[in-house]
């Protein structure tokens, strides 16, 4: 326990908090800490259902743990982006936020009720190292906060703002500010002084888009496990939005394959539920438009991102992401394949989704994810404008000596396709 705190205050001198007291401690688990010293036919795997009474009465069908066979046959099939054909982001006002039905506005004031954590977490504690703890509306619904003025919560709004809007699927968060007149001034750290919290803070509600699906609790599911997924232009795709974004703790349970609500459903006859349609969504981008750091990445850093290059080899199509211990995004996958490297099929995809997001629109997106309260100082117009150059260097990886007709060497990146060490052009 000694060490582990000891890692932590390091940790926070290394990446000093924004004005607001709250250290900005890396979000990984003890665990992380303690280590430092052809297509599936339709028809997915069947599970009893686990049924509980929704608040309006009606029967909730949920599909509780699986076995590692049924969750690989969900990855076999998982969808990871919705259809350009359904997106319209031109149309999208970002003043509001991107998601169909907002549950709240930017900046809104939400008043809640704290839940202990004893009563909101079966451990008594949640996972990571960024504060965050539960709330309970007028209608007697929990949902989760994370708070403090940080770059990791600013990540969040980012990133997923972003994702969502170029068809990726990401949790919902809804940058706003609270009232609690129960909660403690830091629930994270103690709940020993109920009351004492900051009326008004600024925070973000963290909404999930599904039911996990998963072989264990918080097993998730790494970038080195895509390989599996029968769409491969779109886990390349995904994989390349993520260091893209710079976003290197993408650690197994910071991603998930995930069950929508509407696509949970129960056999009439046995009862089994099963996911029409599995998608894996990324839960945690926290540590996402930063750069190297001394003991994690930073985080929402314009400096840090600024300096951060696209690709390691723009002539083989070798992204760049200073990974780290909490990193699935390193070395090579289990069949061979290089998981910095992108085919041209997924570039091509990537430059056509961030291509719908306009300067106008990303200056919004960087206002509601409160980018220019982070240090160093820059406005969400210099945020836009970085962003945009960034989606340039993706489109011409070798900036004006990028020859006509450039393409990636691989449409999809093969197995066994990875270069020998002596051979790697860095």
């Amino acid at each position: 326990m000694k060490k582990m705190i000891i890692l932590a205050v390091m940790a926070g001198i290394a990446h000093p908090a924004f004005a607001g007291g709250q250290f900005d401690l890396p979000a990984t688990g003890a665990a992380d800490l303690r280590t430092i010293s052809a297509e599936l036919p339709a028809p997915g795997p069947a599970r009893a259902a686990d049924r509980s009474k929704a608040q309006d009465g009606s029967e909730k069908v949920k599909l509780g743990i699986v076995s590692k066979a049924e969750r690989n046959e969900y990855i076999i099939r998982a969808s990871l982006w919705r259809p350009e054909e359904s997106l319209n982001v031109a149309a999208a006002d970002f003043k509001v936020g991107p998601f169909e039905k907002m549950k709240y506005a930017p900046d809104e004031l939400v008043t809640c009720s704290y839940v202990p954590m004893k009563e909101a977490y079966e451990t008594g504690r949640p996972n990571g190292m960024s504060p965050k703890f539960k709330c309970r509306d007028a209608k007697g619904k929990d949902f989760k906060v994370k708070y403090g003025e940080t770059g990791d919560v600013m990540a969040e709004v980012a990133s997923s703002w972003i994702l969502t809007a170029i068809g990726a699927y990401a949790d919902r968060m809804y940058p706003v500010r609270l009232n609690c007149p129960d909660c403690p001034s830091d629930p994270f750290k103690s709940e020993k002084d109920r009351g004492a919290w900051r009326q008004g803070q600024m925070v973000a509600i963290e909404d999930k888009i599904g039911e996990r699906i998963e072989f264990e609790p918080n097993s998730g599911i790494g970038f080195d496990e895509f390989y599996r997924i029968t769409d491969q232009v779109g886990a390349e795709a995904l994989n390349g939005m993520a260091q893209f974004l710079s976003n290197s703790d993408n650690k197994a349970p910071n991603q998930a394959i995930a069950c929508q609500k509407r696509d949970t459903v129960a056999d009439p006859a046995t009862g089994k539920a099963n996911c029409l349609t599995p998608v894996v969504y990324l839960q945690d981008m926290g540590i996402s438009f930063g750069g190297r750091g001394w003991y994690h990445n930073s985080r929402m850093n314009f400096d840090k991102w600024a300096k951060e290059k696209i690709w390691d080899d723009p002539r083989t199509c070798v992204m760049h992401l200073n990974a780290t211990h909490t990193s699935s995004i390193s070395g090579t996958d289990p069949i061979g394949r290089d998981l910095h490297q992108i085919g041209e099929k997924a570039r091509q995809m990537m430059i056509r989704r961030l291509g719908m997001l306009s300067r106008a629109q990303l200056i919004d997106i960087f206002t509601a994810a409160r980018a220019p309260k982070r240090e160093p100082y820059h406005t969400s117009e210099e945020w836009a404008d970085l962003f945009l150059s960034k989606v340039e260097t993706l489109r011409s990886p070798r900036g004006a000596k990028t020859p006509p007709g450039f393409a990636c060497p691989y449409q999809i990146v093969p197995p066994n396709s990875a270069p020998r060490p002596e051979s790697f052009i860095n």
